[in-house]
């Protein structure tokens, strides 16, 4: 989950139904009413299927498993909202370094991914590798293994560890 914000009920009055409920931005939603969610599809069919009842969420912050309940508002437009922002996929870019195709062996550097609207970083349940376009690859250099404009402004520090090593730009 990345935000939270008042929903309009069909009142045309402004609720908060998450106010008090102790969940907070960066939490991550597992369950309603013990229906596991993997999705933002699920949880909103979860919501709906409610019709304002109090749901049970579970969910964990700061990996910590807790639970609230929430009692969703009803909109004009017939549907229950909790008035929680969830987003259910990140995309972010990587470096593979090697891959060998006779072992199927590689090698990557991982990193984490900040959320854009929050610029707090995503805690992510899974991942995948993506259909991939080599852009360039660069031999390294000594003192300078990363010779080009966008890694150009690495520190010594960093370069000095990777001295030698091809590096495959993946997007």
């Amino acid at each position: 989950m990345f935000g939270m914000s008042e929903i309009e009920g069909e009142d045309n009055k402004k609720y908060k139904p998450y106010e008090n409920s102790g969940i907070e931005e960066g939490d991550r939603i597992t369950k309603i009413n013990e229906t596991s969610i993997s999705s933002t599809d699920e949880l909103v069919e979860e919501v709906n299927n409610s019709k304002g009842k109090a749901v049970e969420v579970t969910y964990i912050h700061d990996e910590e498993v807790k639970e609230c309940s929430i009692e969703p508002v009803k909109t004009s437009n017939e549907e229950y909202k909790l008035g929680l922002w969830v987003r259910d996929s990140a995309a972010g870019v990587g470096t593979i370094t090697f891959y060998e195709p006779s072992t199927k062996t590689f090698g990557a550097l991982g990193h984490g991914i900040t959320d854009i609207d929050t610029n707090e970083l995503i805690n992510i349940a899974s991942g995948e590798f993506v259909t991939t376009r080599i852009l360039n690859i660069t031999k390294g250099e000594e003192d300078n293994p990363r010779k080009n404009s966008r890694n150009n402004r690495k520190s010594k520090r960093n370069r000095d560890n990777i001295k030698k090593h091809f590096i495959w730009d993946i997007w």
